[in-house]
Formats: C-alpha cells, sequence, structure tokens
C-alpha cells in the first residue's frame, strides 16, 4: 500500500511553473493512479480506504437533492468529507467520488499557488479525470480495438456509464477513423415509459468524431433527407439507428465508397440497443470507413448477444473478413 498524502501530492504537482499542466485531466489521473496505486476497476470500498488513508478525507453515501450526484466540503482538521448520491449505480458512484477528489486536488493546488486560481469550469474536466482513471488511456485503447470498438462490451469491462466509454473512444482512440454517437432515452424513470420506443424520444447526448473521420454523410447516419448526428437530435428518419429504434434489435450495415452522392465515402455502422428494466433506454452507434470495417469484426462477430439482439442483422458476415 502506498504512502503518500495529499500534502506529497500537491507538493508534486507544484512543481510545475504553471499548475495547469499538471492538473491537466489525463495527465492528473496518470499521476494519481501512480502515486496512490489505484487498481483498475476499483471498488468502492477500496476507493474510500485509499483516500482515507491518504489524508484526502471521508467517503460516504447520502441522499441528496435532486440532480446532485457529489459534493464535498472541508472539515475543520484540514480533512474533507465526499458524499456520494446513493442513488446511484456502482460504477458512478465511483466516478462520482474520483470527480470530487479532482475537484479537491484543484482547490489544494491553486490554494497554495501564489497566482489567483482560473475562473473557468471545472466540473468538465473533473468528469475527464474520473474517466481517464477508471479508464487508462493504453488499457482501454487495447480492449477497445479487441472488442471491435464495442460500446456495450466496454461499458461492462471497465464498470463505466455508456456515456464515458462513447466520450473515451473519442478522446483515446485518436488514429483510429471513427464516429461514436450515443443516443438516450428521455425520462429518467424506466416504469413510466412504453413498452415501445419511438426514434423522437431519443437524443443524442453524445457525438464524438476522430479527425481522421472527417465530414461524412451517409444514409446509414443521416437517412433519406435527415442531417448527420448532432448532439440533442434525435435520429434521423431512415437512418440505421431509428431502425433498432423500431426493432429493438441490433443492426450492421456497410455501403460501398461511391455508390451514390450521399454514400460518396462509404461507411461501416454498428448499431447496438441497450434495455433498462425491460424498455429500450439507449442505442449506441460506432462507424468507421468504409475500407477500415475489418475494425468491427470482434464486434459485429461476436457471440454473447443479449437475447433480445439473436436477430442482429450482420450482413454481410463474409465481406468482414
Amino acid at each position: 500500500m502506498t504512502d503518500m498524502t495529499i500534502d506529497a501530492f500537491c507538493r508534486e504537482l507544484l512543481r510545475d511553473d504553471c499548475p495547469g499542466t499538471s492538473l491537466e485531466p489525463e495527465r492528473l489521473a496518470a499521476d494519481f493512479a501512480r502515486n496512490f496505486d489505484v487498481p483498475l476497476r476499483v471498488s468502492l470500498d477500496d476507493l474510500a480506504v485509499l483516500l482515507e488513508n491518504a489524508g484526502i478525507g471521508t467517503v460516504s453515501g447520502a441522499w441528496l437533492q435532486r440532480g446532485l450526484r457529489g459534493v464535498h466540503y472541508s472539515l475543520p482538521d484540514g480533512t474533507y468529507a465526499i458524499q456520494y448520491h446513493e442513488g446511484q449505480w456502482e460504477g458512478g458512484k465511483v466516478h462520482t467520488v474520483l470527480h470530487e477528489t479532482c475537484e479537491i486536488f484543484h482547490e489544494q493546488v491553486w490554494d497554495r499557488h501564489n497566482d489567483s486560481r482560473p475562473s473557468r469550469e471545472i466540473c468538465p474536466e473533473a468528469d475527464r479525470f474520473a474517466a481517464a482513471v477508471m479508464m487508462p488511456p493504453e488499457t482501454f485503447a487495447a480492449y477497445a480495438q479487441a472488442t471491435g470498438l464495442d460500446v456495450l462490451a466496454l461499458q461492462r469491462l471497465f464498470r463505466c456509464a455508456y456515456l464515458s466509454v462513447t466520450r473515451r473512444l473519442g478522446e483515446v482512440m485518436r488514429n483510429q477513423p471513427l464516429l461514436a454517437v450515443l443516443y438516450e432515452r428521455r425520462g429518467k424513470n424506466p416504469e413510466t415509459w412504453p413498452e415501445r420506443a419511438f426514434p423522437r424520444e431519443f437524443r443524442a447526448s453524445a457525438v464524438v468524431r476522430t479527425p481522421g473521420f472527417g465530414e461524412r454523410f451517409s444514409s446509414l447516419l443521416c437517412g433519406s433527407r435527415g442531417r448527420v448526428p448532432l448532439p440533442g437530435r434525435s435520429p434521423s428518419p431512415g437512418s440505421l439507428a431509428e431502425k433498432v429504434i423500431l426493432t429493438g434489435r441490433s443492426e450492421y450495415a456497410e455501403v460501398e465508397p461511391g455508390g451514390n452522392r450521399r454514400d460518396a465515402d462509404g461507411l461501416a455502422v454498428t448499431v447496438r440497443p441497450v434495455f433498462w428494466r425491460g424498455r429500450l433506454a439507449k442505442v449506441s452507434l460506432v462507424a468507421v470507413p468504409y475500407e477500415q470495417r475489418a475494425t468491427l469484426v470482434p464486434q459485429v462477430h461476436r457471440a454473447s448477444f443479449d437475447p433480445r439482439e439473436l436477430t442482429a442483422v450482420t450482413r454481410p458476415a463474409t465481406a468482414l473478413s
């Protein structure tokens, strides 16, 4: 077990002339994981013990006010109390505690630095820090490639939210041209959802694209008359995502380049449904250039489909070999 403390760690961070450099989310996550011996797939209990031993503070659950996932506050002895909302699942609680830990590091470092702290919003950086700790770049990249960029498989492997996994693909797989989109059904209580899902109930909560993917318009993405996926928008009519919402089944399709004006570049696209309490809750889309369709083979040929996905269309399988 490491004997690193928050005081020693913050002194290390302050060795940079500009604390903003050492507090960059990816770098801070790597330094935190290395110095505090944070294991992959760390449990909530182990993380709580680690933070307490490091003198950072105590971790506990509470029923926080609506919409609040976590809070932290300083105690008279100089440590912190971190509270997470009890209503979250295990992975969400770990993410929340790491998010609050990142905010504590920021407070400690800037309080010790002569310059005033930056005015930018810290929450997005804290979310990136938490995701980077839970999904280290080298490990994540290896599993992403091995699973065929399968967001569902990666969510189970790293015990992170589908939204975090989707965003992480865009952050880590910079050398792989891809588009990843997560559509989520509106409304927090699935018991109020009708059994049949409609595309208008879904919105794109994440749309990430790596540099090599470029501007690609395809009927698989935008249907017959819709637009390419945009954050906050529903799937376009006639798109592959719309079809998955209407059928509840996984779909794979590919279009060779030059077939028509819409599909001039060519794409290979997988779309997978996610069910929650018997209701379709999310839809995950991953697209790659047609010439790199072999990247998706592990996902398309997976043998462990959810029973509700057994009729998934994976056509034509031989074209991927």
